[in-house]
């Protein structure tokens, strides 16, 4: 076999062993709830004055895959929760009711922690509330 016979040959095996390059890695998608999730200290405050300090825990909400669940908001108890939407670094409170209060508002998380601005009525009138949510 003659030289000009094989050239295409290693043409194509040229082209075959240059596709076969390493392609760049899969990077996994975060979830972005993920940096909500735990358990967390919240200083909440009302007209600028701090009215309480306590816990708080959140957790994905299994039934909605955009969906967070946030326990013990305005320190109404650990079984009392609200459910927030969440895209990127935001939260979304729609209007909810936990035990008679009214509770809307949304959040966004900075650094290691996250901030909540909501209004909370019991019917007496509403009371706009700064909650620092911090680990």
């Amino acid at each position: 076999m003659t030289l000009s016979r094989l050239a295409p040959s290693f043409v194509f095996l040229a082209l075959f062993l240059a596709s076969c390059a390493d392609e760049e890695p899969i990077v996994p998608e975060v979830d972005p709830k993920d940096k909500f999730i735990g358990t967390w200290n919240v200083k909440e405050e009302i007209g600028g004055s701090v009215t309480g300090n306590y816990p708080s825990t959140v957790t994905k909400d299994s039934t909605n895959t955009s969906r967070i669940l946030i326990y013990n908001i305005f320190n109404l108890g650990a079984a009392q929760r609200v459910q927030a939407l969440v895209a990127n670094n935001t939260l979304d409170i729609s209007q909810q009711s936990i035990t008679g209060i009214s509770i809307a508002g949304s959040g966004t998380y900075s650094g290691t922690g996250f901030i909540l601005n909501y209004t909370s009525d019991d019917g007496s009138g509403a009371q706009t509330v700064k909650a620092t949510y911090t680990k």
